[in-house]
């Protein structure tokens, strides 16, 4: 049994105490997201609803053109998702990639929005009464 604690104590030692939360787990976008596009054109404030299954996002985008469905992706808090829109009677492929704040309330990244250009985004987790 000493052997035992005292392997134990050296490998707490070596590797560190065990943590609750992992920095690279991935964190919960799973909700509602009020996002700031800032765009060469101006500024625009679409909604975001994610869904969360692992790594694997869906969910839609709202703004000024309407609703259209996103899918996308989540490694650790780097988060990439993109969609297809119609505005004024044109298709454009829309992407967007950026970071998760640790905290899982934030987030912000760079987009590239077909012919319209590229763009900085940001956006902020709705609360919600849980």
């Amino acid at each position: 049994m000493r052997k035992f604690l005292v392997m134990a104590a050296v490998l707490t030692v070596i590797t560190g105490p065990a943590r609750p939360q992992d920095a690279k787990a991935t964190p919960n976008v799973a909700g509602k997201w009020n996002m700031t596009l800032e765009m060469s054109m101006g500024t625009g404030t679409p909604v975001l609803e994610l869904k969360q299954d692992g790594e694997k996002i869906t969910g839609t985008y709202t703004g000024r053109y309407g609703t259209f469905p996103l899918e996308g992706t989540l490694k650790g808090r780097a988060i990439e998702f993109w969609f297809t829109m119609t505005a004024e009677g044109q298709s454009v492929s829309m992407s967007f990639a950026g970071e998760v704040a640790a905290d899982a309330q934030t987030m912000s990244g760079q987009a590239t929005l077909g012919e319209l250009g590229d763009a900085t985004w940001s956006a902020r987790k709705e609360k919600t009464d849980d």
